[in-house]
């Protein structure tokens, strides 16, 4: 189950195909149309002799390294991070920036004040991106509050979601970070593109794609 947080709080949970259809939300653009295609075949022709190439080649890497079909399910509590620090909305750029420095942590929960309701998230991107448009004046920009870059729309998922599924989502929507809130909207975890690659890199028998 997925869901999505702003500055009114739950705006949205559902499963992972009614996600994509949230207005508010726009996924990666895929692959544009080559309109020099020397071989003459549409766009969909070549994307669909490419798609049987893969899977093709799919099937034979599964061969070759005796991949079983089945594949044992990884949920994202499994996976996740403890949650070490989360900051309110009336904090400053730079004293996000010291307490990500203080806790080596990238990104930041971002909750009302006064009120434990998820509003929003801040990365450490988010924060250099801020500083490097602001260069002549970046002491001073960086006393704003945190609102003014923070992103407002919060995607989540809960503990139990697949591991795949939370992968494609990050993809889609170009996510480093998702927080992990459970059914009482309450947050319990971070997962990151580091803790997948991670957990992909000492896990011999966990694979993303099947």
């Amino acid at each position: 189950m997925f869901a999505m947080y702003d500055d009114d709080g739950l705006r949205f949970r559902s499963t992972i195909e009614n996600f994509y259809k949230i207005p508010e939300l726009s996924p990666t653009p895929k692959i544009k149309e080559n309109k020099d295609n020397k071989d003459g075949k549409s766009f969909d022709e070549q994307l669909s002799q490419d798609d049987k190439k893969t899977a093709e080649a799919r099937e034979k890497y599964k061969q070759m390294a005796k991949i079983d079909i089945m594949h044992e399910v990884f949920h994202v509590e499994q996976l996740m991070s403890r949650v070490t620090a989360t900051i309110v909305d009336s904090y400053t750029i730079k004293e996000c920036y010291d307490l990500m420095q203080e806790k080596k942590v990238q990104q930041l929960p971002i909750f009302r004040d006064e009120e434990n309701k998820l509003k929003g998230i801040i990365t450490f991107h988010d924060i250099t991106r801020y500083i490097f448009e602001n260069l002549d004046v970046a002491e001073i920009a960086c006393q704003n509050p945190v609102s003014t870059i923070a992103r407002k729309k919060v995607l989540t998922t809960d503990p139990m979601s697949d591991i795949r599924r939370i992968s494609k989502v990050m993809i889609d929507f170009n996510i480093n970070a998702m927080p992990i809130v459970d059914e009482d909207d309450r947050l319990v975890g971070m997962i990151s593109r580091n803790d997948i690659i991670r957990a992909v890199a000492n896990i011999p028998h966990l694979q993303i794609w099947t």
